[in-house]
């Protein structure tokens, strides 16, 4: 049973074995709480905020068993990973020397996927969709291509956000605009909505980088993301997932309202542990019936090329038995 281990808290985390990871921190009566999780049945670590401690033993196992950390400090998103350990090199042969048109397809793909869910998620709740522009057609210049897809990535998001935040309660929506004089989606806005979505894309970056580890991909190497962002490739990848933490961030806000600051925490923290359980949640329904491998198929379905030698591979690619499971199924003490 793998699952998400999320802190939340200002502490430490160290070995108390080879294989089980001790985290250790203090709760709000000042005591010392010690809670221990077998690193071989985590799929990725989620660490919000900058008080967390993590010694070196601790990274260096994490880091051979291909458990990436997520740490989410000052509205910027780290993924701690080893992009080396892989078991299946061919995979990173056909990435590395992909043609730059056809990753720039792959890459619109999984925009187009985004787009899309945005849509769905505006029909699941009786909401008109907007008028949007259609996604541009592959051009001979890879450049002018690139510049295509991110024009038309603006104009399709822009009006499809201008939509998603009516979903709000229109309490929450004016409280939002009252007090913290919300605007929409506005990355490193410090309103809880803002805040809260962008901790639910951290989960889809941890998870995606797992995903792409365990079909045997480099995050590093990305197809429309720049390598500044140190795994380009979960970014391009985890596009296609962001409308189920959209849905998890606005229903976490409609049913609890606007979190209120507790001592030692932030005002949003109220709003991420039911979003983050919404979102596992949303996801656990998305793998039901695909089996837990979906993810690191779908991706490696996109680009796998059919005459890739012994057959075998696309095989397994079509039948979803690429990989390791890539999606938490349970939630725990201190999980989701």
């Amino acid at each position: 049973m793998r699952r998400l281990l999320v802190i939340r808290r200002k502490g430490r985390i160290k070995m108390k074995s080879r294989s089980v990871l001790q985290l250790q921190y203090e709760d709000e009566e000042g005591k010392t709480v010690v809670r221990e999780y077998p690193v071989r049945d985590l799929d990725a670590v989620l660490v919000l905020g900058g008080g967390l401690y993590i010694e070196s033993s601790a990274v260096s196992a994490l880091s051979s068993m291909n458990v990436p950390v997520a740490v989410v400090a000052r509205d910027s998103v780290g993924v701690l990973l080893n992009p080396v350990i892989v078991a299946s090199p061919n995979y990173r042969r056909l990435q590395y020397t992909i043609d730059r048109a056809r990753a720039l397809e792959i890459a619109l793909e999984y925009i187009k996927s985004k787009v899309g869910g945005m849509i769905n998620v505006l029909k699941y709740h009786g909401a008109g969709a907007p008028e949007v522009p259609g996604p541009p057609a592959p051009a001979g210049d890879p450049e002018e291509f690139e510049r295509e897809i991110r024009s038309w990535e603006s104009r399709a998001s822009n009006a499809l956000w201008d939509r998603l935040v009516l979903l709000l309660r229109p309490q929450v929506l004016g409280e939002l605009r009252a007090r913290y004089g919300f605007l929409g989606r506005r990355p490193g806005r410090p309103d809880p909505f803002n805040k809260t979505l962008s901790v639910m894309y951290a989960v889809l970056y941890a998870l995606g980088t797992r995903a792409l580890l365990a079909a045997g991909l480099d995050p590093t190497y990305g197809f429309l993301h720049r390598t500044r962002y140190g795994t380009p490739l979960t970014f391009d990848y985890a596009e296609m997932f962001k409308p189920v933490a959209v849905e998890a961030t606005i229903s976490a806000l409609n049913s609890g309202g606007l979190p209120r600051a507790r001592r030692g925490r932030g005002a949003e923290e109220g709003a991420r542990q039911p979003g983050h359980k919404g979102l596992v949640r949303l996801l656990d329904a998305r793998a039901q019936g695909h089996g837990e491998d979906r993810l690191p198929a779908d991706l490696l379905k996109s680009f796998l090329p059919s005459e890739l030698p012994g057959g075998q591979v696309q095989e397994r690619v079509a039948n979803g038995n690429v990989g390791q499971g890539a999606i938490p199924a349970h939630e725990g003490e201190g999980l989701v």
